[in-house]
């Protein structure tokens, strides 16, 4: 066929290769389509060409090929390297697989945690509620109502109504309960803060007797002691023209506040109210070793700033 000047020299190979195809010259084909795909790499329909012609290639059973060893073979194999024909391109499905299954893996894992931290607790909690059944079935129904009555009297203190929680202890002690330690601690913080209210209202000798109540059912608190030992030093210092009378009050006061400083030797204002009861026996040497006392603990503390003042006024240091 003749070629026209402005023919496109590609097409123009990719005929002659297909003619070539067609009459059964497959090394032609496979040259022509070679050099038009190296002018135009672009063109996929001449890569499909080439690509079939390469599949009607012949071989020989254990040859290669021969290729001559020319400029343009050498080119054309170039070109036969990159045109390859077309394959599937392989997605990178297997990576997304597997990160599914991790992806599931820990989901599981997670899961799993979940239900052996649920199930863990519900057994325990079963466990804690078999063994309270076991103990409410031990109790006996004298410690039941003793209980009850523990609770009443809580409600009543939290409403300031002393007398009433203390009667409600009481009865509670009536029972004789397992736990008789905890009724008698109860029922002494209850007199005590009946007598905080009534040493509120300047009512001493009321107070007096609640503060006597407390300390009968809890000899240990120094706390207690030293309200009884307050309550009686003021009710000294209101019975000073009654001589006698007041020196009562003034030795129940010195044996509470020595009390209070057996449970707790370190208390300052125990210190510094025992020191004025001192004063008010006229033993001046043992309040002044009380007040050097006090100084010596916490020189920057206002009793020890009381202490120096009361050393001054005794003429003393």
């Amino acid at each position: 066929m003749k070629k026209n000047d402005e023919t496109n020299p590609v097409d123009v190979l990719a005929e002659d290769g297909m003619n070539a195809l067609k009459s059964g010259d497959i090394e032609t084909a496979i040259n022509r389509f070679k050099r038009a795909i190296r002018m135009a790499p672009f063109r996929q329909d001449i890569k499909d060409l080439l690509a079939d012609a390469l599949d009607q290639r012949p071989l020989k059973k254990g040859a290669i090929p021969q290729k001559e060893e020319t400029e343009e073979e050498e080119d054309e194999g170039e070109i036969e390297e990159e045109i390859i024909p077309p394959q599937v391109v392989q997605t990178p499905q297997k990576g997304v697989r597997i990160g599914l299954w991790l992806l599931l893996f820990c989901a599981l894992c997670l899961t799993s945690l979940g239900f052996f931290f649920f199930f863990s607790n519900a057994i325990q909690n079963f466990i804690t509620n078999l063994a309270r059944s076991k103990e409410d079935a031990q109790i006996s129904p004298a410690d039941r109502e003793a209980a009850a009555l523990y609770k009443e009297a809580e409600l009543l203190q939290d409403q300031r109504r002393y007398s009433e929680a203390i009667l409600s202890i009481q009865k509670a002690i009536g029972k004789n309960p397992t736990n008789q330690k905890q009724f008698e601690t109860k029922l002494a913080e209850l007199y005590f803060g009946q007598a905080e209210i009534f040493y509120n209202r300047d009512d001493y000798p009321k107070a007096i007797a609640s503060y006597e109540k407390a300390v009968e059912h809890n000899p240990n608190s120094a706390e207690y002691h030293y309200g009884l030992g307050w309550a009686n030093y003021i009710l000294g210092r209101k019975n000073q023209s009654k001589r006698q009378r007041a020196i009562v009050y003034y030795e129940k006061a010195q044996v509470a506040f020595q009390k209070s400083l057996e449970l707790e030797p370190d208390n300052i204002r125990a210190k510094n109210a025992l020191a004025q009861v001192y004063i008010a026996q006229n033993d001046a040497a043992k309040a002044a070793e009380l007040y050097r006392q006090i100084i010596r603990q916490d020189s920057t503390s206002i009793e020890a700033e009381r202490a120096r003042r009361a050393l001054q006024s005794m003429g003393m240091k």
